[in-house]
């Protein structure tokens, strides 16, 4: 039994040991190994009396080896309903975050678990008869880094360097019976790894092993499979990422080659915690959006909008238009998430204009339906137009403090005057006008 030992030399490994079989081997084969070991054990209060049993034989094992032992015992049940999943979701995700415990408290560098290359083989099927990209079909990744897991479970930051290693993925069945039976070793029985109800055991008894008298190397097929579709994607990401910018606002070019697009669909929904919530329809309707015209945008999960912009797709989280209504004043007036300053002369990277021109009883307002706005050398439209021709996203229209009477507007804050109040040699009474997001230096218009 060849373990892969790449992600282990050197640092302080914990290895989730169950008591069955698969840990049962992976533990003393990394106590044989020399490296620096202790064990983690998470009792799921599922099988009762069975399953003390099994964490009493851990205790044992872990002490006449003289391995430091971490236990947990989680009412896996109660959280199901506490989640609103299954039972066996909700103790893979009790599982992990006890793991996680024990990398946040730095008693390990890395979790080290028993899945192996049947345990692949089931979460390739799982995927691919669920329907998923090339991610899925990746299969169960050898390091899973801490910081990604903690992001999906809990939104804490990890140490980068701490993660879930697979020592045993490359690993078969037999190969681990074989090494079980050589090293007269007897672990635990679970009796619910014979139950089809679940997933995974149905997917195992009565698909692969029926498969698997047909194509003995099964398991190893799968696995180079899944190897080289986590490569390729992989590298596929890499190449989204270098047209990905983060932020407030997610954007990337809206022209991309689609499997580059829906990555950074994927990136743009990870930074606002979505992790598996999107399904491939999500990712076909920001493909087809960035094929569309400009301004329209679809709904993602979490309340997530994806809009073209242009020739930029941009995935943001959902804020609310406000109607504001302010009195036009010299000074520093709060806007919503902008402040707008108003002061007499000229100021650099501000848009100044002729007070006297500006009609009475002016004020700083959002946009309403049938606004009207005359640019510099051009007649009177409507103001939606002149958005469109700057390239203001659609998002940030609504939220723009704009210096209107009626429904004419005078001022688009941050971007430009009207024809009516602009400045002559003969202006005497010249403002200027500057628009600045809060929290930021910058006269700007957030896009």
């Amino acid at each position: 039994m060849k373990l892969d030992l790449e992600n282990c030399m050197g640092r302080r490994v914990c290895v989730a040991f169950s008591g069955g079989g698969d840990s049962l081997a992976l533990f003393h084969a990394l106590f044989s190994a020399g490296v620096s070991l202790s064990a983690v054990n998470v009792e799921h209060g599922i099988r009762g009396e069975s399953s003390r049993a099994d964490s009493a034989f851990v205790r044992e094992t872990c002490a006449r080896y003289g391995v430091p032992l971490y236990s947990y015992a989680e009412d896996v049940p109660a959280l199901a309903k506490q989640w609103g999943m299954g039972l066996e979701e909700a103790a893979r995700k009790a599982r992990y975050l006890c793991f996680l415990r024990v990398l946040r408290e730095d008693k390990a560098d890395v979790i080290a678990t028993a899945h192996h290359a049947l345990d692949n083989a089931e979460s390739v099927l799982f995927h691919l008869f669920r329907g998923c990209s090339l991610t899925g079909a990746g299969g169960i990744r050898s390091f899973l880094p801490a910081q990604e897991l903690a992001r999906r479970l809990t939104g804490e930051k990890m140490p980068a360097d701490k993660g879930i290693v697979r020592p045993l993925l490359g690993v078969s069945k037999a190969e681990i019976a074989q090494y079980l039976r050589d090293h007269s070793l007897t672990p635990c029985t679970d009796e619910s790894n014979a139950d089809t109800s679940y997933t995974r055991n149905y997917l195992r008894h009565c698909v692969l092993a029926p498969a698997k008298q047909r194509f003995p190397q099964l398991e190893k097929s799968l696995y180079s499979f899944s190897r080289t579709a986590r490569e390729e994607d992989e590298f596929l990401f890499s190449l989204a990422e270098r047209a990905f910018r983060a932020g407030e606002v997610c954007t990337f070019p809206a022209d991309l080659e689609k499997p580059l697009l829906m990555r950074c669909t994927v990136l743009a929904m990870r930074q606002f915690g979505v992790e598996k919530d999107y399904t491939l329809a999500n990712l076909e309707d920001v493909y087809a959006l960035s094929r569309g015209e400009s301004g329209k945008s679809v709904r993602l999960p979490r309340g997530l909008y994806a809009a073209k912009e242009f020739d930029t797709v941009s995935v943001y989280p959902p804020r609310k238009e406000e109607e504001l209504l302010l009195p036009f004043a010299e000074g520093e007036t709060s806007f919503g998430e902008y402040t707008v300053f108003v002061g007499r002369g000229k100021r650099q990277n501000a848009l100044y204009f002729d007070a006297d021109k500006l009609p009475q009883n002016c004020v700083f307002r959002t946009r309403k339906e049938g606004d009207v706005f005359q640019k510099f050398g051009a007649s009177p439209r409507k103001l939606k137009d002149f958005f469109s021709d700057k390239k203001i996203p659609v998002r940030v229209r609504g939220r723009l403090p704009l210096l209107a009477c009626g429904g004419e507007i005078f001022v688009v804050c941050g971007a430009e005057i009207s024809e009516k109040i602009k400045t002559d040699p003969d202006s005497k009474n010249i403002f200027y006008i500057l628009l600045k997001r809060k929290g930021e230096t910058n006269s700007c218009i957030r896009t």
